[in-house]
């Protein structure tokens, strides 16, 4: 089978690293743009996980015709953590993403303790500094009355909030009372990172209160665990395309272009048996509807 860069056509990407950042990336948010809108994409989201990204995303959507670059923010302890005045700023800003806790998230902790591949973030971003460890549930395991507060302003400006590397636990009530506000813009973060918590079952409750599955592509990488693609084959089976994304979780060094890795997963998951509607339906429609494009 050839490349067929027709499946890019119309295509979002809403997880792309960007640099400059505290490790090397593969590209910067214009070299980003440059190599999405020659390749026929629509849109992008760029990333972060200790600074904001919303300044790059404007200045590349302004430099670079024919494509929109999206930014946002990840709320880890450097950022301002849980604070709903960081969100109203980004917000306000043009911001169209916010993630909750990723390397500073103590689950995210937890699993690296374990000895699972993010490690390789959850320690390399800490440069011998301490830190607590986030949760986004309280002592009772409720949700925190910030946490309640970014959910009511990401449904006011409409910007999509990402779980990011909280734990099942916390998604699950982070949906439920999502559901209940009315939000309808909740992503769970590639959750075929760990799949041993966030099993089927988890999937489909998330998916059934209106939450939108992301599933990496770099999950699958030598670098980031060797995910058997046929799982997240098996994710799209259960759950149902209509309810999932596709990123790729892209611009490690180690890894080639972010346009090339969709391209490829793409055509990965067509030749596992995934259909090209249901590929358009996960790169197409459910990151548009998100990005209200």
């Amino acid at each position: 089978m050839f490349a067929d860069y027709s499946l890019l056509e119309g295509a979002i990407d809403l997880h792309i690293h960007v640099g400059p950042d505290y490790v090397h990336r593969y590209g910067d948010s214009i070299t980003l743009a440059q190599e999405a809108a020659r390749a026929g994409m629509k849109a992008i989201v760029i990333k972060t996980h200790l600074s904001s990204t919303v300044a790059s995303a404007h200045a590349a959507t302004r430099v670079v015709e024919g494509i929109k670059v999206f930014g946002g923010i990840a709320l880890n302890e450097c950022n301002g953590e849980l604070n709903p005045r960081i969100v109203m700023a980004i917000a306000r800003a043009g911001g169209k993403m916010v993630w909750l806790p990723t390397v500073d998230a103590a689950y995210a902790m937890e699993k690296a303790q374990q000895g699972h591949w993010i490690g390789h973030y959850v320690n390399g971003s800490t440069f011998g500094y301490p830190r607590q460890g986030m949760r986004i549930l309280d002592e009772n395991d409720t949700l925190k009355e910030e946490v309640l507060e970014i959910i009511n302003i990401c449904k006011e400006y409409d910007v999509i909030l990402g779980t990011g590397h909280i734990s099942p636990q916390e998604a699950l009530a982070l949906a439920r009372e999502s559901k209940k506000a009315g939000f309808t813009k909740l992503e769970v973060t590639h959750p075929n990172a760990w799949l041993d918590d966030f099993t089927i079952e988890v999937l489909k409750e998330l998916a059934d209160l209106g939450a939108a599955i992301s599933l990496s592509f770099g999950a699958c990488s030598p670098h980031n665990g060797r995910q058997d693609p046929r799982e997240i084959v098996n994710v799209i089976r259960k759950v149902g395309a209509e309810h999932c994304c596709l990123i790729t979780d892209y611009g490690q060094t180690v890894h080639p272009s972010p346009v090339e890795g969709l391209r490829a997963y793409c055509q990965l998951l067509i030749s596992l048996g995934v259909k090209r509607q249901e590929i358009e339906i996960m790169t197409r429609d459910n990151p548009a509807r998100l990005l209200s494009l």
